[in-house]
């Protein structure tokens, strides 16, 4: 790949920092996606706790996902950046990935009630780190810093609530992970590949 296509700082690719930039409208992002069953788990709690809690947001129950790595947000989606993610995607190897949440938790920051947990994090870190290093070796700026802090997002609600230890954590095998388009404001998850966890 020729050092023009990896540019990804240009203006001219819309490229902006998470929640930043008003003008973006395209999210790209590696994720896990939970199964059915687990979406299910997760949309029951997610009314129980708006409901105990008298939140406004609505529960985001058909975009549910475990982000791994942000790639960039961006006005248009560049084509060189997609075929960059997906190069990178494909050359990591992962064995399938048990991973459970039994918190349920805010983050002030980002004003999200989100369910998280210590399950699954160490190799979901080590998937994350072959991603980031896959990214930055076709161009990418490093982006694996940080305290990684595997969850699954909710809702979005500006009111405070208690973290809280869940009845029944939410826990399933990944065995697959998956290359994200986010349509940003419109709810909206278009996978572009995805990987299988094999080992």
């Amino acid at each position: 790949m020729n050092q023009m296509l990896l540019d990804f700082g240009d203006d001219q690719n819309g490229r902006g920092r998470p929640g930043k930039d008003h003008d973006v409208e395209h999210r790209l992002f590696f994720a896990l996606c939970p199964p059915d069953a687990i979406e299910q788990q997760a949309a029951s709690i997610a009314h129980d706790y708006r409901r105990a809690f008298s939140l406004s947001g609505e529960p985001r129950l058909t975009t549910l996902h475990v982000t791994i790595i942000w790639v960039g947000d961006y006005a248009r989606l560049p084509e060189d950046v997609v075929f960059a993610a997906l190069q990178a995607g494909a050359t990591v190897e992962s064995a399938p990935i048990a991973m459970s949440f039994d918190r349920i938790m805010r983050f002030p920051q980002a004003r999200v009630l989100v369910i998280c947990g210590e399950g699954g994090r160490k190799p979901l870190t080590r998937l994350r780190v072959q991603l980031g290093v896959s990214m930055h070796n076709a161009g990418f700026p490093h982006n694996i810093g940080g305290n990684f802090k595997p969850h699954m997002t909710l809702l979005y609600d500006r009111k405070a609530v208690p973290t809280a230890t869940l009845d029944t954590p939410v826990s399933w095998t990944a065995s697959e992970f998956l290359l994200v388009h986010s349509l940003l404001g419109k709810t909206e998850h278009r996978i572009i590949d995805r990987w299988p966890l094999l080992g």
